[in-house]
């Protein structure tokens, strides 16, 4: 039975409150992952013929990342959509070319913080958290394959340098339950005025604060280096140290708001008594 003396009592609700899921974080850095021998993963199974493709969510600490990876029927070349993830670690200043191996590659060399990262590429990518969260954000990087085509364009000749007033950008979408919560946007790359960075060459802090609470986050790009079939800008970005905190039940909330209340109630009462008293 829980004592009638007020400090005690107030002292139970706030272990209780202060030890719910709501003030917790959870930093996903990915190493629970293993990683394949080739340095990353990108939903192969290894045993798609042409025409086939298979749509493989892979998870890290409870958070769901979207995949589809298939074989062109025609063409026989195999592409993916969504979330790789990977531990290739070549700095800038390595062996990286710029050109489509080093798309599992963060163009700073490596995660921020740990040997794995994640690789988002292209609109649609998802991640579905396990319950409503209000996430702070993420790390945030170019791909070694990105990054290098905006510098210094890409092999292929479907992409110049970025030149002055150029831009790349990607935007988070918060869901939570199919409504659009709010939305973030991140320029990878800003060459629009002489004070903005311009190229990011670095790990970097997405907030997504402003998303408010959310069960998944949409990810698509956009960009001022287009063609006739869409953005030339290779569609990527490197992905680690996204932190999250779940929201508490709604019994929970209930009951700190309510122990909240009457704390000051509790709080004014002896103040009018001792003034009583005085």
């Amino acid at each position: 039975m829980i004592s009638r003396h007020p400090a005690v009592f107030f002292a139970f609700v706030a272990v209780v409150c202060l030890s719910s899921p709501g003030v917790q974080a959870t930093v996903v850095d990915f190493q629970d992952l293993t990683v394949p021998a080739a340095g990353y993963f990108d939903g192969d199974p290894g045993t798609l013929t042409p025409g086939q493709s298979v749509t493989t969510p892979w998870t890290s600490d409870g958070v769901a990342f979207s995949n589809i990876y298939g074989i062109d029927a025609d063409y026989g070349f195999p592409y993916w959509y969504g979330f790789a993830y990977s531990n290739q670690a070549t700095v800038m200043s390595g062996t990286a070319k710029g050109d489509f191996a080093d798309q599992y590659l963060s163009l700073p060399g490596g995660g921020f913080a740990s040997s794995t990262y994640a690789v988002a590429y292209d609109d649609g990518a998802t991640v579905t958290l396990p319950a409503p969260a209000t996430v702070s954000g993420f790390r945030i990087a170019n791909t070694a394959y990105t990054g290098l085509t905006l510098l210094n364009g890409d092999p292929y000749g479907f992409s110049l340098p970025l030149p002055e007033g150029g831009w790349f950008a990607t935007t988070a979408i918060g869901k939570l339950g199919g409504t659009t919560t709010g939305s973030a946007t991140f320029y990878l790359a800003d060459l629009r005025t002489g004070t903005v960075p311009g190229v990011l060459t670095t790990w970097a802090w997405f907030d997504l604060v402003p998303l408010g609470t959310v069960d998944r986050i949409e990810f698509a790009f956009d960009g001022s280096d287009k063609g006739v079939y869409g953005l030339n800008t290779p569609a990527y970005f490197a992905m680690d140290s996204l932190t999250f905190s779940a929201v508490p039940e709604p019994a929970t909330a209930v009951a700190c708001g309510l122990a909240a209340i009457a704390l000051v109630a509790n709080r004014a009462h002896r103040v009018r008594s001792r003034l009583r008293d005085a």
